[in-house]
């Protein structure tokens, strides 16, 4: 994972899965998947490879991401 990197991810803890594509501070848009470079939720994925879990500490807590695809 890198940034502009689009990562398909499932939540361990109950399954969801989300997209978001890694992008610059100036280019975050959360509505349109878009997050931040700077965000724990980035910064946790970066160097990470499909099938990796990914351990991430976050305002609320910890989360566990499962890494499934990563794409341009």
């Amino acid at each position: 994972v890198q940034i502009l990197n689009k990562v398909e991810l499932k939540n361990t803890a109950n399954g969801k899965t989300m997209t978001y594509t890694i992008v610059s501070d100036t280019e975050a848009n959360f509505k349109e998947g878009k997050i931040s470079i700077n965000t724990p939720i980035a910064k946790g994925l970066l160097g990470k490879k499909v099938g990796e879990v990914a351990t991430i500490k976050v305002p609320n807590g910890t989360i566990s991401l499962e890494i499934l695809n990563i794409s341009m």
